[in-house]
């Protein structure tokens, strides 16, 4: 290694590591995350097993949005965070200027990029204004395809979406997919109410054998449908427009029962 390499690789550490600081003081002001998609969690989430060989591939930098092992070392533009992270840093980027680094080793899912080896390199590339890399890429399965700049709560909110679909059963797939919620969680309170409206239903009308899929239509029809209509004609979809219908008719649900806790409460403390 030259001295002007080393001297190099010390000016892009500083440039790299100054973009982290300034980041998170405007994240930390802002409330927005610098993290690194954990591959880990997506694959948790999204219920990954399934996997192909691709191969050597030139994949695009940019797409590479999380880690397997080190998702906490660098933040969501693959710059180091960590001091001691320096020497390693430093010396990859010598290397690779030297044209003496080998193929990233990268899990894909959907059009996202998790690095298993070569965290370093890639955030040396990222600093570098590298526009792809050379990878072996192993392709894992999904439902759905994330794109290539979605965040955890998308990946989770496009998780529960296909899993509330499969659970509403085939019948009601054109019905269960116009409930869009923008909310993480959301799809699991909307099974909530709709398993308890089977449950009632079930001990009420005398059916054993009623199903979630069975209930399903008969609960928009009395309980979902009257409740948007109502939302429609107060105009609360403009006054929420990051909002949909779907989100609005959960809100007033969960804001609902909290109120009718605080009403048992009071009534328990006369």
């Amino acid at each position: 290694m030259t001295a002007l390499d080393r001297i190099y690789a010390e000016e892009d550490w500083y440039k790299a590591h100054r973009k982290v600081l300034y980041k998170e003081v405007v994240c930390l002001i802002k409330r927005c995350s610098v993290d690194l998609l954990s591959f880990q969690d997506v694959r948790s989430s999204l219920r990954l097993h399934q996997k192909l060989y691709r191969g050597l591939q030139t994949i695009p930098v940019d797409q590479i949005r999380g880690s397997v092992g080190r998702f906490s070392d660098f933040d969501a533009a693959f710059m180091p965070r960590k001091n001691h992270m320096r020497e390693r840093w430093e010396n990859v980027d010598q290397a690779m200027r030297q044209g003496k680094t080998p193929p990233i080793d990268v899990y894909q899912v959907g059009e996202i990029y998790f690095v298993v080896d070569g965290n370093h390199r890639v955030s040396v590339s990222r600093q570098r204004g590298h526009k792809t890399i050379e990878a072996y890429v192993t392709e894992f399965q999904t439902p759905f395809k994330p794109s290539a700049d979605a965040d955890l709560d998308e990946i989770l909110i496009k998780a529960e979406q296909v899993a509330f679909r499969e659970k509403a059963g085939e019948a009601n797939a054109e019905a269960a997919s116009a409930m869009v919620f923008t909310c993480s969680g959301c799809y699991e309170d909307i099974s909530e109410q709709i398993e308890t409206y089977r449950q009632q239903k079930q001990i009420l009308q005398d059916k054993p054998s009623y199903t979630f899929e069975q209930a399903f239509p008969d609960w928009r029809e009395e309980v979902y449908d009257p409740a948007i209509e109502a939302i429609r004609e107060n105009g609360l979809v403009s006054q929420f427009p990051d909002r949909t219908e779907a989100d609005l008719f959960i809100w007033s649900w969960q804001n609902n029962q909290a109120i009718e806790a605080l009403e048992a409460d009071d009534e328990a403390a006369v």
